[in-house]
């Protein structure tokens, strides 16, 4: 797919072609985006190496439309940042070549701080999803859950993913200290809190 989609042009920005109108530039930056998304999840939940380099392409993610369009969801959009995070965690915890203990931490913190900009970055809705229900009943944490959007689930789905991923490669990194280890088994963010 993503060969096809190089062959097509689709990694080189639309926008910056005068060959493509405006309708032609936004499927063309859809269908790229589409592809990115499947590339780097495959990547992540396989272990592959991803299919292209985040330098190898210049077209831009994404963005809501001026009109809200049925056929383009939120997921779909929030899809390409987690995308990124995604890559990170490839290229730089699952990478072949082994690294020191130091490195492993360093590349960790860059990566949940990743997510917790991103986590910022979301509606108003989704912090509940993050915690800060501690107070709530029962019924009403049954009930946020009930109430979930399909593109809301997709969402905490992927991050969750990758998530669990950078933490996994924390608690397989033999380099790092048994206590370092266990805390990513635990609670992978404390990890990263200690060497702030």
């Amino acid at each position: 797919m993503v060969r096809l989609g190089i062959e097509l042009g689709l990694n080189h920005n639309p926008t910056t072609q005068a060959i493509f109108d405006e309708s032609e530039c936004q499927l063309r930056i859809h269908l790229w985006g589409i592809v990115l998304v499947q590339d780097r999840g495959t990547s992540l939940l396989l272990g592959r190496p991803l299919a292209i380099s985040p330098n190898d392409t210049n077209t831009q993610h994404p963005m809501w439309p001026k009109s809200r369009r049925p056929d383009v969801s939120e997921h779909f959009l929030l899809s390409h940042p987690i995308a990124e995070i995604q890559v990170d965690v490839i290229t730089s915890l699952y990478s072949p070549h082994g690294q020191s203990a130091d490195s492993t931490i360093c590349h960790a913190m860059r990566i949940v701080k990743s997510m917790s900009e991103f986590r910022r970055q979301l509606t108003e809705r989704y912090k509940w999803y993050f915690g800060e229900t501690q107070d709530w009943s029962l019924e009403e944490r049954m009930k946020l859950v009930q109430d979930i959007t399909e593109d809301e689930g997709l969402t905490l789905l992927k991050l969750g993913i990758a998530r669990v991923l950078l933490f996994r490669a924390l608690f397989n990194n033999k380099e790092l200290e048994y206590s370092q280890r266990h805390n990513a088994l635990m609670d992978g963010e404390s990890i990263t809190h200690r060497h702030l």
